[in-house]
């Protein structure tokens, strides 16, 4: 693999990262397709009880590769985004207990990705982003409905429009991560739990994942509402006014 890395660290632990250090771990389609690939892997292997996804260096991931995105039309983004939902999926049904390991950048897709966790523990340097809104696109891979499930429906909503980002311990004080920890310690924390969860029992584990999601709604139906609004966005006057004003470094200017 050349963007990710997934290697059994002891027992049945397995740890996934994302591999591209030099670009704060953004997600590109390579990393993409090996990522997927790789969460598949662990949970197809019966020797595998519990899984750490997390990112190399000193950054988790900083989301989308922008200028990828701003290389597609609606149509070719809305088939992109089909595709990576496939990711979303896979961390978001696995049926083994999944740990996420954050510090540095936790933003866009990548925030997804560490929300889709069963567990989120985060150093102190730790900060997470969901600004969506300054590029102008709409929350993707998921996050919009983790959000919702992990601090209810208004707080998320105000997360979202409120457009800012949110540093480690206000994160750890509204429930937004499980665990904080000091950066030193995180991989050691985050190995703890891990081994903890590797010892319950499987099935019981599998159906209990399975038992709570009735519970949380139509994943599939928020999937789909998001893939549609997504694709009304990109491309668009905000998302062009958006990403420029990203890259020159200034405040963006919406009609």
């Amino acid at each position: 693999m050349e963007a990710m890395t997934s290697d059994r660290v002891e027992g049945g632990v397995q740890r996934i990262a994302m591999a591209r250090p030099h670009a704060m771990n953004a997600i590109d389609l390579t990393m993409r397709h090996e990522f997927e690939a790789a969460m598949l892997a662990a949970t197809a292997d019966p020797d595998v009880r519990a899984i750490i996804v997390t990112g190399q260096g000193t950054h988790f991931s900083a989301g989308g590769d922008i200028p990828f995105l701003q290389s597609m039309n609606a149509a070719q983004f809305k088939e992109y985004h089909r595709d990576v939902l496939g990711l979303v999926r896979a961390i978001a049904l696995c049926p083994k207990p999944t740990i996420a390991s954050v510090r540095g950048a936790c933003a866009g897709g990548g925030f997804g990705f560490a929300l889709g966790c069963d567990y989120l523990l985060a150093s102190q340097t730790a900060y997470f982003s969901a600004q969506f809104l300054r590029i102008g696109l709409v929350a993707d891979m998921g996050t919009g409905y983790f959000l919702a499930h992990r601090l209810g429906g208004h707080k998320a909503r105000k997360l979202l429009l409120d457009n800012r980002i949110v540093k480690a311990e206000e994160a750890a004080t509204i429930g937004l991560c499980d665990e904080l920890h000091a950066d030193e310690t995180l991989d050691g924390e985050t190995l703890r739990l891990a081994r903890r969860l590797a010892e319950l029992p499987p099935r019981a584990v599998r159906q209990t994942k399975w038992l709570m999601r009735q519970a949380e709604g139509s994943f599939e139906r928020f999937l789909d509402a998001e893939m549609t609004a997504g694709a009304e966005c990109l491309g668009g006057e905000e998302f062009i006014e958006g990403t420029n004003a990203f890259f020159e470094k200034r405040a963006p200017r919406f009609g």
